[in-house]
């Protein structure tokens, strides 16, 4: 479509530069995306009415008295806490109770006192093995075999036995709590309760602290069956042994059962009425002053009438509309010709929309779980530098410096129309803006974010002596600055070539990487086609030079230079550079054949530029550096055969025939790429350069080329273009700079040093 657009009848330069200027189409896709882009914001930040931010934290100085307008309620959160501690603590600790010790000591009880029995009874010859047994049994404890034996009779056994097995079991069923216990849970208050869950039937019961036993306790109830006074000490030392502590205390349970006891206890309401001072200037914030601030808004929220809703959407969306309005001014100043391209406009959008909506769902976020995101991070916590890096990366400066004012902008006026808020944004603006210009590999886009988090931080300092926030709260206020600004430096690194892809932009990390020579296709055309090779690399030093002279992008420039001739790969032989002391394939041509293989160079290198997924300003390049000019060497020659009668007068040679079929160059790097081309081949000719030559050269190309009409639509003011004439002069001059003769040499001269002085020949020619 580009090249039938510039396919015109070639006429005279004054002719051209007579010629009224077709008056341009109001933009009015970029009037619709801004409309819609202004709906869509303004339901965004007030669809569900007007959102009031309190931009204060707690501990945090109030700046100003604020005295309640309507009538209100409010939670006493002092009150509601004591009630609901109070609560929290009329909860009984509860014990899970072990059967299992009980258990075990009767089990050792009853076959103590067996043995016992066995051994009043048992003859001479069986005693010892028995008494062997009960010392087993008594391991751990301090009572001997003997001793025991000697405290019990045959007749005082069985009544022991029982006595002391039927105690264990109703005491340790009981239930028996450490002195750790009672001195940490109940700390010294005998009357109150604790809940006990048997292990094993899940029975639980409520019992005060008093129907539990201690250990010393449990000993005295168990053995009290025992009356003599020496059988009963020698008892409490035998089950000191045996019996056990058998409650555990659940920490799970007792704090599930505080937790609903917590949870069933009514927030205590205290009426405010209209007139009442809320808080005053200078005092610290606490939970309580958030809240009545808070409950005080949303009064008046409710309370405000339709009418007056609508009259604060209105105005808040007429302000949103006066800073889109200012942006696009701006942006139409700076970057004309992006107003007129719906596709990187779309991408402005889109990335304004980033920003946007994540400032809207943080405050949503602040208001619904306060205790998640605090107020006072709220501002450092937006990502303005995530669409700021990617519009600078993407779509240039002049794109990031005016969705930054508009997204700075429209932030403001969501946060209460904060100025504080869009001096920041505005801030970041220029930081990331100014840091991202030169961004050529994503390295350096971690660079660009450090910058940014350094002046987040630095914002947050200088504020703080206005707002002097306590330690805490400013900590947290910084911790968001550095946060935010990485977590916007890695998603724009991850997002860069995703938008490369779906709006087919190349960056310059794309560039660079297309810069390694190492590439397939440059490989290629480095072996079948050295000469095209080295004057695609001469023509890159050239465009750079001089894309750098007017401020133009130079890398862009060098990398479309390497890849602008890739199309000669097809028949390099039938291109001068690649002849050589060969024989010239168009000697056995016509004119007009000659013409269609050059011409064809484009064509093929469109198709091998497409098969290899080259970049669009690589193509773009392929079919502009030579746009639709003329192929003058056969041209001339087809009008001097037909001078000289070697072909029919009937044969009309329109100089249509011997044009390229490309699009002339359409911005300034395509422009000084087409300059570059037509000057470096043309230099070749030149016999024994000398700048008076190369100058008189570059002076007729250039006036050939407007002259042709191929400069008309490249945005050169005639200033830059003498700038890159310049440019090319100074650096041909010195590309084809002559070189003094060396002297044969006749005689054997010794070795020398590798260096020479200065001015003095090589002592070998082959060398150069």
């Amino acid at each position: 479509m580009r090249t039938k657009l510039f396919r015109k009848k070639q006429k005279g330069i004054a002719e051209r530069k007579t010629e009224t200027a077709r008056k341009k189409k109001p933009p009015y896709k970029a009037v619709a995306m801004g409309i819609l882009l202004w709906l869509f914001v303004t339901w965004l930040f007030f669809g569900s009415g007007i959102v009031r931010h309190i931009n204060i934290a707690e501990g945090q100085r109030v700046p100003t008295t604020v005295v309640a307008a309507a009538d209100f309620e409010c939670e006493n959160l002092t009150e509601t806490a004591f009630n609901r501690t109070k609560a929290a603590s009329a909860v009984p600790p509860v014990f899970t109770l072990d059967p299992a010790p009980a258990r075990r000591a009767t089990e050792v009880i009853g076959k103590l006192f067996d043995r016992l029995q066995q051994l009043s009874t048992a003859p001479t010859n069986m005693q010892q093995s028995i008494e062997n047994s009960l010392g087993d049994l008594l391991l751990g404890s301090s009572v001997g075999t003997k001793e025991l034996t000697a405290a019990f009779t045959g007749d005082q056994i069985a009544s022991a036995k029982t006595g002391l097995t039927t105690n264990i079991v109703k005491v340790m069923s009981a239930g028996i709590l450490s002195e750790e216990y009672r001195r940490t849970l109940f700390r010294g208050a005998p009357d109150r309760k604790l809940s006990i869950t048997e292990k094993v039937s899940g029975k639980t019961r409520t019992v005060s602290q008093q129907d539990v036993y201690s250990f010393r306790r449990a000993l005295n109830a168990i053995g009290a069956s025992i009356e003599g006074e020496q059988q009963h000490d020698l008892v409490q030392r035998l089950l000191a042994s045996l019996v056990e502590e058998n409650m555990t205390y659940d920490e799970t349970a007792t704090d599930a059962l505080r937790n609903a006891a917590i949870q069933a206890v009514a927030p205590v309401m205290q009426q405010y009425l209209s007139g009442t001072t809320l808080v005053r200037a200078g005092e610290p914030a606490t939970q309580q002053t958030l809240l009545l601030l808070q409950r005080h808004e949303q009064k008046l929220q409710e309370e405000q009438e339709v009418i007056e809703q609508v009259f604060a959407i209105v105005g808040n969306g007429i302000l949103l509309l006066v800073g889109l309005i200012a942006s696009t001014v701006i942006l139409r100043v700076v970057s004309p010709n992006l107003i007129r391209q719906p596709d990187k406009l779309l991408l402005m959008v889109i990335l304004s929309l980033f920003t946007l909506g994540l400032a809207r769902l943080l405050i949503y976020l602040s208001i619904q779980y306060n205790t998640l995101i605090s107020p006072a991070l709220l501002i450092y916590l937006v990502p303005h530098a995530l669409a700021i890096l990617l519009a600078a990366i993407l779509l240039g400066g002049s794109a990031a410096i005016c969705l930054g004012l508009w997204t700075s902008f429209a932030t403001a006026v969501l946060f209460d129309q904060s100025f504080i808020v869009f001096a920041l944004g505005i801030l970041i603006t220029i930081t990331a803006t100014s840091t991202a210009r030169s961004v050529h590999r994503r390295s350096n886009l971690f660079r660009a974010g450090l910058w940014v988090c350094a002046v987040k931080i630095l914002f947050v300092l200088v504020t703080a002596i206005l707002n002097r926030p306590v330690l805490p709260v400013l900590m947290g206020q910084l911790f968001s600055a550095f946060i935010s600004g990485m977590l916007a430096t890695v998603l724009a690194l991850l997002l860069i070539p995703v938008f490369e892809k779906l709006f087919k932009i190349t960056t310059d990390i794309t560039l660079l990487e297309l810069s390694d020579m190492g590439h397939p296709l440059l490989q290629k055309m480095a072996m079948q086609a050295p000469g095209t090779y080295h004057h695609s690399l001469m023509v890159a030093t050239l465009a750079q030079n001089a894309a750098e002279a007017i401020g133009a992008n130079s890398l862009l420039v060098r990398v479309c230079a390497y890849y602008h001739d890739i199309g000669k790969m097809a028949k390099p032989e039938f291109f001068t550079e690649n002849i050589q002391h060969k024989e010239n394939p168009h000697d056995e041509l016509s004119p007009h054949m000659s013409a269609l293989v050059i011409v064809s160079h484009v064509k093929e290198g469109l198709t091998l530029a497409k098969r290899h997924k080259l970049p669009q300003p690589i193509l773009d390049a392929i079919e502009q550096h030579h746009g639709n000019g003329l192929i003058s060497y056969f041209y001339h020659k087809a009008k001097t055969q037909q001078g000289d009668g070697k072909t029919t007068m009937a044969d009309v040679i329109n100089d249509s025939d011997f044009r390229y079929g490309g699009a002339p160059p359409v911005s300034p790097e395509m422009a000084i790429l087409s300059l570059a081309d037509a000057s470096e081949a043309a230099s070749r000719s030149i016999e024994k350069p000398t700048p008076q030559k190369i100058s008189n050269m570059i002076n007729d190309i250039f006036a050939m080329k407007i002259r042709d009409g191929q400069m008309d639509y490249a945005s050169l003011t005639m200033a830059e273009i003498n700038i890159v004439k310049q440019s090319f002069i100074f650096s041909l001059s010195n590309m084809l700079h002559g070189r003094i003769p060396y002297p044969k040499n006749n005689e054997n001269i010794p070795a020398q040093s590798t260096e020479q002085p200065s001015g003095q020949p090589r002592k070998n020619p082959k060398a150069d």
